[in-house]
């Protein structure tokens, strides 16, 4: 998906890809390949990228207007000669609108003396001053939360690494900056649009453009944004040496036409054009390997593009005003010196001395807008457990909801440097150490020991290290704190300020304005105060381009992640089907009131509305007022398979199974599945057959498990039951038109007439069970009356989208209670939960594969509790990528899933997971940890003991802060990322009818309470 370089948005959206070119090693970038092969750089389409010469005679200021050149511009003598001989003459001679020209740029120049940018222009993505040249590469934001410590020491290293590797290409001194943009909230609607085909409007009901509307504006609710960090490789300058060629050529060009001196002339220009040639190939060559580097695993950044380029002068010029929503960028290329004047005005900075703070003035989306702005400069910092025990540490910040802003001025120094300097420390530090201990016989204070020890321990590791990782590093850190008014800026340090310590102190300096201006690409450095010096690991450590990665840009809301910073968490149902080749089971794991009902329902509201087919299977019977929304009118319908509206034989195993359809696409004989056979009539033909053989086979054995659900344990352990109940039907035969009625009815012929006395025996016993089992009031759905043949499970609609199954006035078996003290009603919900299950299934595959489908199935625990219900949760599992089904199937236990001993396992088809509170039942966690597919013993068991609701529930009514947060919350697996997720639904007001409709209590509902 190609997006247009004028949406922010889009900038650092990490789905947008597109086709990066592989650099072969020693080649050259695509962005200089065209340069080197041109003799020169400064051209218009060949400009300058490597550096910023100073300002020659005749080459007016470059921050000033620069007039456009002529197409045929006079000789270097004769422009010479005119400004020094017959300047009021020429003067006198120009036109009135080039004098008025000249004066403005001159007034301008006096206006802007004090605030007038070190910056002279941008030619792709390389800045320049008068006197450096800065190439910038973006990168990508990366994953952290809930990965293995080792993996994260891993990026870590790569990213010091990366750092190392700069050290030894010859690079010394970078700028990092750290930007934030709008979470792209518009691009969510207009790509969910696209991806959605949502059911027709119902007049008086919540439209499609409102129901996005809606979602759009409580999205924003939060100020949601997206990181994107920018790395800033200063290039090495001109040699002195190819800077006097070019001036003395420069100067030579007068008398390049004379006999004796033009030979010299044109000797020394020769000269000249021989060193910059040199020197422009060799720095295409390092800013080859500059990207390289920069592609590497640490970092995997690219060269800015001119969009993202432009957003960066945008928003470090901006720095103290709102985000711009409507992301529009002008430009959209190279930056002259012009347009760099232009940042100067896009705000108004104003501050009194003494206040610590900026106060910034500016227009955004047609808005007048202020902000007072403070700048923080970190200081002291202790050794930080990172990442055992510690965020990384320019993170800490994030999850205060903050777009903090980071500005870095980082000077490499490689192995050689740093071990001379640190020799001529340990010398001092030995000295000082000595004087107390040798010559006034002392005990040192406990702050020289511990440099002492300190000194001598980095200078140990500078010598023995092999890795690289050996270069120190000295460098300014900045962030941005941003207020609507001075004391709620004030008020935002004195609380980052408590997040950070006492690990690390953040320094309120004086200077803030130039604080501020330190933020803006080739401004100098605001002062030298709390430089803080450390190794490539240590500042690698700081990771600022992790945060929250989960979901994607297309799919349904699922509330907002909540480990760093917090955004909406969008999901695409069906990615993994469409683009990943993944199976759609997804387990939803918590302990009852954890609120999983009423995410699984707000999943299958939302998808409905974007056009799947949802099944929903609800024992309780809370999510049949889905199917009463004004919007779901005419399309949805409830089924209560118990109770007295149920309708006899709903659930008869032989009807609920349903043969193949000879018209189905996987029996066309012109298919690409019969394109070998020799007679593709015959095989598709063949295959046919086969399938309806299964289904009859697959209905034998379904009647045979949900008669076997009925019995109790005493029965079951009978040594004949099983060759009785298989016998008997057999004998009925697996034909859709059977019941089990039938099958009871061989039973007790075979108890009548069979030779052998033990099978009468068995027989006999077990029809008396099951006779009085299918006389009871739940069963007339497994055993239809008399004349009604299968019972009439076929009026479901073709054209209803939402179906509900309900079983009202089920009675489950009660917890911990052995089976063979429960109930007949209690024991007949194991086969009427399992026909249900049946029949949810079939629903759903019964419509054709290319549709999309969500499937819901609560209580799935009594469903694994028998072989054929484990069974149908491993077809659930395996063919629903095929028939692009979501399956969402809840449970209390991870075992579900996992099975006993090893068997049964689908962990490894659960491609996305949903895990909420589990009570801190310790076996609970470890399998949630399991199906996470995270090791133990790494923490995570803390985090997962700590979901659901926040604060402290008490029945004490004064310590009682349960209700600050009611949210409940998930760790979510989709992929490779996991994050912790807060089911928060405060700002869709839009849906209120629908909290309404899941929950009774509608507070609990729009804040994500449990139903």
């Amino acid at each position: 998906m190609t997006l247009p370089n004028n949406d922010i948005a889009a900038l650092f959206d990490p789905n947008v890809d597109e086709p990066v070119p592989v650099i072969p090693p020693g080649a050259l970038p695509p962005s200089w390949a065209a340069a080197r092969t041109t003799k020169h750089l400064g051209t218009p389409d060949h400009p300058a990228l490597a550096w910023s010469q100073a300002p020659t005679s005749d080459v007016p200021p470059v921050t000033e207007p620069t007039p456009p050149a002529d197409e045929n511009p006079p000789a270097p003598r004769a422009r010479r000669r005119t400004r020094r001989g017959r300047r009021s003459t020429a003067r006198g001679a120009a036109p009135e609108w080039d004098r008025q020209r000249q004066a403005a740029a001159t007034r301008a120049a006096r206006e802007r003396k004090a605030v007038r940018l070190a910056l002279t222009g941008v030619s792709g993505h390389v800045t320049r001053t008068r006197t450096t040249a800065t190439a910038w590469f973006v990168q990508p934001p990366g994953p952290w939360n809930m990965r293995p410590t080792a993996r994260q020491r891993r990026y870590i290293r790569n990213e010091a690494l990366v750092l190392t590797n700069l050290s030894a290409a010859g690079v010394t001194t970078l700028h990092r900056r750290l930007v934030r943009t709008p979470w792209p909230v518009r691009q969510w609607a207009q790509a969910h649009d696209g991806w959605a085909e949502p059911i027709p409007d119902i007049p008086g009901a919540l439209s499609w453009a409102d129901y996005l509307h809606g979602h759009q504006h409580a999205m924003l609710w939060s100020n949601p944004t997206l990181k994107g960090r920018y790395w800033g490789i200063d290039l090495p300058a001109r040699s002195l040496l190819g800077q006097a060629f070019d001036a003395t050529a420069d100067a030579l060009s007068s008398v390049i036409d004379w006999p004796l001196l033009g030979r010299l002339a044109r000797l020394v220009r020769r000269w000249a054009d021989n060193a910059f040639t040199r020197e422009q190939d060799a720095l295409a060559e390092h800013l080859a390997a500059v990207e390289r580097i920069m592609a590497g695993d640490g970092v995997r950044a690219r060269p800015a593009t001119t969009a993202q380029m432009d957003y960066l002068l945008r928003r470090s010029a901006t720095l103290g005003l709102p985000l711009d929503v409507d992301g529009v960028i002008a430009g959209g290329g190279d930056w002259e010196a012009t347009d760099i004047a232009a940042l100067e005005d896009l705000t108004e900075v104003s501050l009194e001395p003494g206040d610590g703070y900026t106060k910034v003035t500016g227009l955004v989306d047609g808005r007048d807008y202020t902000g007072y702005v403070i700048v923080l400069t970190v200081g002291r910092m202790a050794p930080l457990p990172i990442p055992e025990r510690m965020l990384p540490w320019q993170v800490i910040g994030d999850p205060s909801g903050e777009p903090l802003e980071w500005s870095e001025r980082i000077r490499l120094f490689d192995k050689a440097h740093t071990t001379r300097a640190m020799r001529r420390l340990t010398h001092k530090i030995q000295a000082q150490f000595d004087h107390y201990t040798v010559e006034h016989d002392e005990v040192p204070p406990q702050e020289l020991i511990e440099q002492h020890a300190r000194a001598q321990q980095v200078l140990s590791d500078i010598e023995e290290d092999q890795s690289g990782l050996s270069v120190r590093t000295e460098g300014w850190y900045r962030l941005v704190v941003v207020g609507a008014t001075a004391d709620d800026a004030k008020r935002k340090v004195a609380l980052l300020r408590e997040r950070y310590a006492p690990h690390i102190s953040l320094e309120h300096e004086h200077g803030q304005f130039q604080l501020l201006r330190e933020f803006m690409p080739g401004e100098p450095l605001a002062n030298v105060a709390h430089c803080r010096r450390m190794s490539v690991e240590s500042l690698s450590a700081g990771m600022a381009a992790v945060g929250d990665r989960i979901g994607d840009r297309t799919g349904v809301v699922i509330g907002q992640t909540a480990s760093i910073a917090p955004r909406p968490a969008v999901w695409d149902l069906f990615a993994a089907h469409e683009r990943k080749h993944k199976s759609g089971l997804t387990p939803i794991v918590a302990v009852p009131g954890s609120g999983k009902t009423f995410l699984a329902g707000m999943i299958v509201y939302q998808a409905v509305r974007a056009g799947a087919y949802g099944v929903i299977l609800d024992p309780s019977g809370p999510l049949k007022a889905l199917a009463h929304l004004p919007e779901f009118r005419d399309i949805a319908d409830v089924h209560a398979l118990t109770g007295r509206t149920s309708r006899p034989g709903s659930l008869n195993p032989y009807r609920v199974i349903v043969d193949p359809r000879r018209g189905d696409p996987e029996y066309d004989p012109t298919g690409p599945d019969y394109r070998r056979d020799t007679d593709p009539d015959a095989a598709a033909a063949a295959q046919y057959h086969a399938d309806v053989r299964a289904a009859e086979a697959e209905r034998i054995s379904v009647a045979v498990s949900v008669l076997k659900m009925m019995l109790p344990p005493a029965r079951l352990e009978m040594e004949l039951a099983e060759s009785v109940l298989h016998t008997a039907a057999n004998r009925v035969g697996g034909q859709r038109h059977h019941n089990l009625r039938e099958v009871l009815d061989q039973i007790q012929a075979i108890a009548d007439t069979d030779e052998d006395l033990a099978m009468r025996t068995c027989a006999r016993s077990l029809f008396q069970d099951l006779d009085v089992m299918s006389n009871l009031a739940e069963a007339r759905v497994l055993f239809p009356e008399d004349g009604t043949g299968g019972g009439d499970v076929d009026d479901f609609a073709s054209d209803v989208r939402l179906t509900v199954l309900t079983m009202p006035g089920l009675q489950l078996p009660p917890e911990g209670v052995d089976a063979a003290q429960w109930t007949p009603q209690q024991r007949m919900s194991g086969p009427l939960m399992h026909m249900a299950a049946w029949l949810a299934n079939r629903l759903v595959y019964e419509k054709p594969r290319q549709v999309r489908k969500v499937l819901f199935l609560d209580e799935n625990k009594y469903l694994e509790s028998t072989g054929a219900g484990r069974t149908l949760n491993l077809r659930i599992a395996r063919d629903s990528r095929k028939w692009k089904v979501r399956a969402l199937v809840c449970s209390q236990l991870p075992d579900d899933y996992l099975g006993t001993g090893g068997t049964d396992d689908r962990s490894a088809l659960a491609y996305e997971v949903i895990i909420g509170d589990l009570g801190g039942n310790a076996h609970a966690i470890e399998g949630a940890l399991k199906l996470l597919n995270l090791p133990l013993g790494q923490g995570y068991e803390s985090i997962l003991a700590d979901l659901g609701g926040g604060g402290e529930d008490t029945l004490d009514e004064d310590t009682d802060t349960s209700y600050q947060d009611q949210a409940r919350r998930f760790i979510v697996k989709m992929a490779d990322d996991i994050e912790l997720i807060r089911s928060d639904w405060t700002h869709y007001v839009h849906l209120a009818h629908v909290f309404e409709a899941l929950n009774s209590s509608t507070t609990h509902n729009a804040l994500g309470g449990p139903s």
